[in-house]
């Protein structure tokens, strides 16, 4: 598992179970898994979910409630279109026994619609779909950068003492290495 680039690697047996299976099962528990082919990383979600859009639109409207006073129960309409996404990772969590944010987002819109307070309600739920868009978007890209400056690192490394180039896997610790002017460090 490599925490920051979001990444965990399956060594599988490829004739028992496909890479596609092994991601359908951690999509299930809602891991939001996919299949990268040698380390590539592509954001699929270059704009917000359709559950966020709708949810920001209809939350636009009920500010309306202003003019025309039954256009607040637009705000619940709001809640209810962006909820979804939410619910089913509070599911997920509960699920594994464990509380994350998402939980504590779905106790904050209850208390809020308990409160009849349907505009923060629905705020709540349009910047929490936002804010997970943002940072999932964020997340990719700095994982591509970071792949990049690894891919910058060089693979090969010269064995002071004789002059052999070799593996960087296979320098062991306080072995001296030549580097040449301009080179990158093993």
């Amino acid at each position: 598992v490599i925490v920051p680039s979001r990444t965990v690697i399956v060594v599988h047996d490829s004739l028992l179970i496909s890479p596609f299976q092994i991601a359908k099962a951690l999509n299930e528990a809602r891991l939001e898994a996919n299949v990268r082919v040698n380390g590539e990383t592509s954001f699929k979600n270059k704009w917000p979910s359709p559950f966020a859009v709708v949810s920001g639109l209809l939350l636009l409207l009920s500010f309306l409630k202003f003019v025309y006073s039954p256009l607040r129960w637009l705000a619940v309409a709001a809640v209810a279109a962006g909820i979804y996404p939410i619910l089913a990772k509070a599911f997920a969590s509960i699920k594994r026994l464990r509380i994350d944010i998402n939980i504590l987002v779905i106790i904050t819109v209850i208390a809020t619609l308990a409160m009849q307070d349907f505009m923060e309600a629905a705020a709540v739920v349009f910047l929490f779909t936002i804010s997970d868009w943002l940072e999932t978007r964020a997340s990719y890209k700095a994982t591509s950068v970071m792949q990049s400056l690894m891919s910058l690192a060089p693979q090969k490394a010269i064995i002071a003492e004789t002059g052999v180039e070799v593996e960087v896997d296979e320098v062991k610790v306080d072995t001296v290495v030549a580097v040449k002017a301009g080179e990158t460090i093993p």
